[in-house]
Formats: structure tokens, C-alpha cells, sequence
């Protein structure tokens, strides 16, 4: 029972700690800012088919214009979001041929030179784009009154006006070109207080539309003004297909996107034969040649290197056992004899002289010898030597 009972008394603290906490504790919502995803990073117009995928229009991306499909009339948009000048010029026949089916053409005048004279996509279409500073702006203000009253902060925007509606949609549009009808062409345009920047003109049983330029479409601007009505007014029931080719990636940027182990493995050899080949700050040193050393010169350097550490006792030892080694091979047992009769038998074996052999054969001084004492010993040792 009282087991129970600490149990229940612990479960009751802890039951009012969770309350007591629960007062105390706040609760709130924070929201964090995280950017842009990478998908939205590597495509600035991702955004254009979320928008566009919101709003219940199908959209679909395509890297290449060639086996383009034939469009529905009235149900068919493609948007040209790729600024290769020689790209869209060299499909401009293409293009043109499936706008006359029936499709809707959006297409940008960025990749246009400046009043250009050559034959290009906008050329054929009897537009010319020209740098908004070279026109008569007095002229231009006069043709486009209703506009020019519009005062600031809107001034600088391209207005965009439609039947039965009582304010324009208003676009931040490149305002430093103007987009020139040559031919008269054009049945709905787009102005700024200076010049065109938005011309729709049609083409056989379809419709080009030309813009200055689509950074209104881009991820950071495609939700400011009136960007994004204008993209659900020109693809409203329609199916819409982007055109955006993908970059073109460098040899050495592919080499390193797929083999980057490889290439940091070269990278290192190559480094190390640098540093190898690299020439050092210091005079060559070449290797000097000695001449081959004679038997006599080879025997003449080690005997001065045991008197030099071995000292002159050292070598006359070895001179009389020597003498010994040959002596016990004419007369086995010499090594055991006395010291006199082993110089009895020397006398026989060397018909030396005894005196000679007894100074010869007499255990040296411990002493340092002169050259001369040194010598005249030897000789002595060498003669008895050769006798035997």
C-alpha cells in the first residue's frame, strides 16, 4: 500500500508540473525565408509554369523546336524564352509556318540588334528595333497623349490597354527600345510614355506576340505589377509550351561535372612534373670522375688505415704470424714448439741467420717505432718471408 501510494503522489506531481507548464509555455508560428530552390536557381522561368500550372493551363517544356507538332487553332501557345539570335533566325520559316496553322508565337525581341538591315525572325515580320533615346520624343508624346498624363511612379511603365476597361495593365517592360511596325502589321500594342514595347500582330490563321524583353517573366519579377496577368491574358485556353534549350556546358565543365576524381588526379601529376622539371636555384653540380685505383694503391691505403687506427704493433704481428702460418705448413706442429725452437727451424727452413730471425721474430714494443725502425723491421720480416 504504500508503494501504491508513493506512486500515485509522484503521478500527481508530475501531472502538475504538465499543467503548471503548459501555462507557461508560448506557442507561435515563425516563418523562415529559405530562397529560392535549386531547380528555381538553374531556371529563372520555373516559376512562369507554377504560375501557369496554378491557373489550370497545361504546360510543357521543350528543349528543341525541331518535330514541332501542328498546333490547334486558337489552342496552341509557344513561348520562345531562348535569346540565340541564330537559333530563332534559322527556324524562322518553321515558325512562321506553325503560327499560320493556328498557333500563338510569344516570342522576344532581346537577341535583335539595333536597327538591323539583315534578314532576321523580326525582320520578316516588318519589325525593327531601335534605342528609344534616337527617337523624336516630342512626336512620340503627341501620338501617345493618353498615356503621357500618366505621372509618376508609373511613368516608366509600359501601359497596356483594353476595350471596356477603365485603367491599363501596367508592365515593367525594357523602356530604353522601341519596337517599330514597319509594315503596319500590328492590331494591339503597348506603350510607354516614349515608346512601343508590345506588338501583337497576326499571321495566317494565328498570332505572334513580340515583347521587348521577358525579364517581366522571371522568378523575381513575374509577381510585380501586372506581370502575371498578362501571362494567363496571352495563353488563356490554350496549351502552352516553353522553349528554353538547355546551356551550353564547356569541355573542361563537363570533364569536371563527370570525371572530377580523374581530373584532380591529373591535376596533381601534372603539378609534381612541374615541380620536378621546375629548374633549381643553385649552379649544376656535375660528378668528378676519379681514375680506377691500382692493386698496389689499394693494399698501400689499407695498411695506412690500420696503422692509423691499429697502431704499428698491429701490422708487425700480423707480418710474424704470417711467417708462422707458412712455417707450420713446411713443418706441421711449428705453432706448438718453443720460441727458441721455432727459431731453429726457421733457421733450417730460411738458412736466415739466427740474429736476423731472433730481432724478427721477437714480440714488438709496445712503443712507437721511428719510419726508420719501422722500416728496417719490416725488410727484415719481408726477407725472412720470402726465404721460406
Amino acid at each position: 500500500m504504500r508503494r501504491y501510494g508513493l506512486v500515485i503522489i509522484a503521478g500527481l506531481l508530475l501531472l502538475g508540473l504538465g499543467i503548471w507548464l503548459s501555462q507557461k509555455v508560448t506557442h507561435y508560428e515563425e516563418r523562415v525565408e529559405l530562397g529560392a530552390s535549386p531547380a528555381a536557381r538553374s531556371n529563372t522561368y520555373l516559376a512562369m509554369a507554377y504560375f501557369l500550372d496554378e491557373q489550370g493551363i497545361p504546360v510543357t517544356w521543350r528543349p528543341s523546336l525541331t518535330r514541332l507538332p501542328a498546333p490547334t487553332a486558337g489552342q496552341d501557345t509557344l513561348i520562345l524564352l531562348s535569346s540565340d539570335a541564330q537559333l530563332i533566325d534559322q527556324q524562322h520559316v518553321e515558325l512562321l509556318h506553325w503560327v499560320a496553322q493556328g498557333g500563338h508565337l510569344i516570342v522576344s525581341a532581346q537577341h535583335e540588334p539595333l536597327n538591323n538591315t539583315e534578314n532576321s525572325f523580326m525582320s520578316s515580320l516588318g519589325i525593327k528595333k531601335q534605342s528609344t533615346a534616337d527617337l523624336d520624343l516630342s512626336e512620340s508624346n503627341a501620338q501617345n497623349s493618353p498615356q503621357s498624363t500618366t505621372k509618376k511612379p508609373t511613368a516608366d511603365l509600359t501601359r497596356l490597354y483594353l476595350e471596356n476597361e477603365q485603367s491599363p495593365a501596367y508592365l515593367a517592360l525594357d523602356t530604353r527600345t522601341h519596337l517599330q511596325d514597319s509594315d503596319n502589321r500590328a492590331h494591339a500594342w503597348a506603350n510607354s510614355h516614349a515608346a512601343t514595347h508590345l506588338l501583337q500582330l497576326s499571321h495566317g490563321q494565328g498570332l505572334i506576340t513580340v515583347l521587348n524583353d521577358f525579364k517581366l517573366w522571371q522568378r523575381t519579377q513575374i509577381g510585380t505589377y501586372d506581370h502575371a496577368w498578362l501571362l494567363w491574358y496571352l495563353s488563356q485556353d490554350t496549351h502552352v509550351t516553353l522553349f528554353k534549350p538547355p546551356p551550353q556546358q564547356g569541355l573542361f565543365k563537363l570533364l569536371w561535372q563527370y570525371y572530377a576524381i580523374a581530373c584532380v588526379v591529373l591535376l596533381t601529376l601534372l603539378l609534381l612534373s612541374a615541380w620536378s622539371a621546375a629548374p633549381r636555384f643553385a649552379p649544376i653540380r656535375t660528378g668528378v670522375q676519379y681514375p680506377r685505383r691500382q692493386l698496389v694503391e689499394h693494399l698501400q691505403a689499407s695498411a695506412l688505415f690500420n696503422l692509423r687506427y691499429n697502431g704499428q704493433r698491429s701490422l708487425l704481428l700480423a707480418l710474424q704470424n704470417d711467417i708462422k702460418q707458412r712455417a707450420h705448413v713446411r713443418c706441421p706442429g711449428f705453432t706448438q714448439l718453443a720460441v727458441t725452437e721455432q727459431w731453429r727451424i726457421l733457421q733450417q727452413l730460411s738458412r736466415q741467420p739466427i740474429a736476423l730471425i731472433s730481432q724478427s721474430m721477437r714480440p714488438p714494443a709496445t712503443k712507437k717505432l721511428s719510419a726508420q725502425a719501422l722500416t728496417q723491421h719490416v725488410a727484415r720480416l719481408q726477407l725472412l718471408r720470402n726465404a721460406l
